[in-house]
Order: structure tokens, then sequence, then C-alpha cells
């Protein structure tokens, strides 16, 4: 055999060995989407035979031609624009399961109604202006940025995470972090540093809700750094508006001073959010929140001696008067006693252990 029908013979078998190569792969795909692109591509046995037999010429091989059938890549692209559909509404399907189950912990709070009803209001104006943006209308313009103002323990910050939740869902933000602070955190004692420190902080909420708690404390009289911080702030929210919303918390009458302050912040700032103190029902509805994780109860002489001393509360409410805070302190001391009388005893039942009795609520309470 001459050295040419060597090289032949060689060449042939390589090409043997792709038409092999393809059937094992073609016909693992059996009729499927990827067997007809294998198959196109590299053909069955008996196209490769006749490949062998005409393909080559003048001791060089001529490159293989690779035919793509256009019905299989319009297959191909059919059914990943399939499970693209699929995916996205899958996504959308969880998307709202999780609007939806935080709209209900949001309607689901005690009392609050009033808030309730302008966070309610706020998500429809979102909802509407979405839908006119994908019909191609003009949308207003409004600011998301808010004021809440109330007394502490009244859940501000509560609503706040609650609603960088929601937007985060219903895409208004990226991320939906809240991002808590007071003066300590945006402040420092030297020129140049308060506004790296607050940059920081607005760094850090990009994508979701800075929530500034008890703001006013930024704007004092004289030669104070907070104004640094109050312009890095403006700054900052008009440059990045649609990155991230800022909620400036605090008392009432403070926090209005703290507005008028500054013309910037009180133009930024045009939602106020008023919340309103408890009620003696809610607090006692409160009190029995923290008890539920535990299973644990008043007695009912405990009860009525706990609503006799709200009853008396909310009608001499101290200038630091705390709403759900004062429960959670009415609850942690009462649970304090509760140990301290059963850990003298030898054995304690069930019972013992899941009531709160008269003698266990605390001495601010009894002498009321």
């Amino acid at each position: 055999m001459s050295e040419q029908d060597n090289k032949r013979q060689g060449q042939g078998s390589n090409n043997a060995t792709n038409g092999d190569f393809s059937n094992k792969l073609g016909g693992n795909l059996g009729s499927s989407l990827g067997g007809a692109i294998i198959s196109s591509l590299f053909g069955d046995n008996k196209n490769n035979s006749n490949h062998q037999d005409s393909g080559f010429q003048n001791d060089t091989a001529e490159p293989t031609k690779i035919t793509v059938k256009k019905k299989d890549i319009e297959l191909q692209k059919t059914v990943e624009l399939q499970q693209s559909v699929e995916k996205a509404s899958s996504e959308n399907h969880e998307s709202g399961d999780a609007l939806e189950g935080l709209m209900e912990k949001l309607n689901n709070l005690i009392g609050l109604e009033g808030v309730k009803q302008e966070v309610n209001s706020l998500i429809n104006l979102i909802k509407i202006n979405k839908l006119r943006e994908s019909r191609g209308m003009a949308t207003p313009d409004v600011s998301k940025h808010l004021v809440f103002l109330g007394n502490p323990g009244t859940g501000k910050t509560t609503v706040a995470r609650l609603l960088s939740q929601i937007y985060q869902q219903m895409g208004v933000l990226e991320t939906g972090q809240l991002v808590e602070v007071d003066r300590a955190e945006l402040v420092a004692g030297y020129v140049g540093q308060t506004a790296m420190k607050t940059k920081e902080k607005i760094d850090e909420a990009m994508g979701g809700i800075l929530f500034i708690d008890e703001a006013y404390t930024l704007a004092k009289d004289g030669n104070d750094f907070g104004q640094e911080a109050i312009d890095t702030l403006l700054k900052e929210m008009e440059d990045k508006r649609d990155s991230f919303i800022v909620i400036v918390a605090g008392y009432p009458e403070p926090m209005e001073r703290f507005l008028e302050s500054n013309p910037g912040l009180k133009s930024r700032f045009s939602k106020n959010i008023m919340f309103e103190d408890y009620s003696e029902e809610e607090l006692f509805s409160i009190l029995e929140l923290f008890c539920k994780p535990f299973e644990m109860k008043f007695s009912d002489e405990a009860k009525q001696v706990v609503k006799e001393y709200l009853h008396w509360l909310v009608n001499h409410k101290p200038d630091n008067f705390a709403n759900g805070r004062e429960m959670r302190n009415l609850f942690e001391a009462s649970l304090s006693n509760q140990g301290n009388r059963l850990s003298e005893k030898a054995t304690v039942t069930d019972l013992e252990l899941n009531e709160i009795q008269r003698e266990d609520l605390p001495d601010w309470v009894l002498q009321q």
C-alpha cells in the first residue's frame, strides 16, 4: 500500500469514528431537540460514509460542513422561551404571595388605624403609577421620603421595616433593607468626619430605607456638626433620589421645628404620618402578645389589676411614656418576679409555670 493510500485510510478511519460518536450521542437523546441538533451537526453513519467516499481531494480533507436545520434552532428557541416564561410566572407568583403576606402583617398590627390607612394609600398610588408606566403614560414624580411623628413605642420602626420589604416586592426598592441610625451614628466631632460617617450610612442604605430616629437632634443651635449631616443627606437625596428612601422619625413638636429649620428638608419630606399613642385596650393586647409565644397568661385577678393600671396610665401619661415598650417592661418584670416566687417551691406544675399571678406584678403596677 502506498503512503498516499495510508493517509487516506487513516483519515477515513477518523471520520468513521466521528460517525460512531454521533450515533451514540444522537441515539441517547432519541427524538429530543438535543438529538435533532446533534444529528444535524454530525450526521448518521450513512451520511458519513458518503463523506468518506467523496470528501477528500489531493491528500487534504476539506472542512466538514456543519448544517443545523432552521426548524431545530427555532424549536430550541421556543423551548427556551417557554422555560423563561414559566420561570418568570413562578417568580411573579412567589412575589405576589410575599407582598400579600407583608400587607397582611401590616394590616394585622395592633391599633395604628390611621397609619395603616396612610401606608395603604401610598402603596395604592405606587401601584397606579406603575400601571400608567406600563401603558406608556406620564406619571407624577411623587416623593417617597416620609416623616413618622409619634411617641416612642408606637411601632414606627416596625412599620418602616415592613414598608421597606413591601417596596422591595413592588420593585420600588432594589434590596429593601432597613438601616436604623440616630445622631451618634451620623455626627462626628471634627470637621469633615460627619460627612464621611453620614455618607457611609447612606451607602449602606442604598436600595433600601435609611431610618433616622430622633432626627431633630441633628439640628441644634450654635456651631454644631449636625448641620453637616443634614447637608450631606440632602445632597445624596437629590443625587440618588430613586436609589434609596429616607424616613425621619421623632416626637411631633421637635420634628416640626426640625423640618422648619431648613427649606430643603421641608420640600423633600412632604408626607407626614402620625403614630398615635395606644389605648388601654390596645396596650393590654400588646401585653398578651408578649405572653403568646411562651403560652403564658395572666390569672383573672392579675388581669383585672393590670387593666385598672392601664386605665390610670393612659390618663396620666408621663413625658417619657413609651407605649408598647411599657408593656415589654411590665411583662419582663412580672416574669422575673414569677421566677423568684416559683424558685422557692419544691415542685412546680405546668399551670404555675404558665400563669402570672397578682403577686408577680411589679410594685409600680400594684401601687396604682
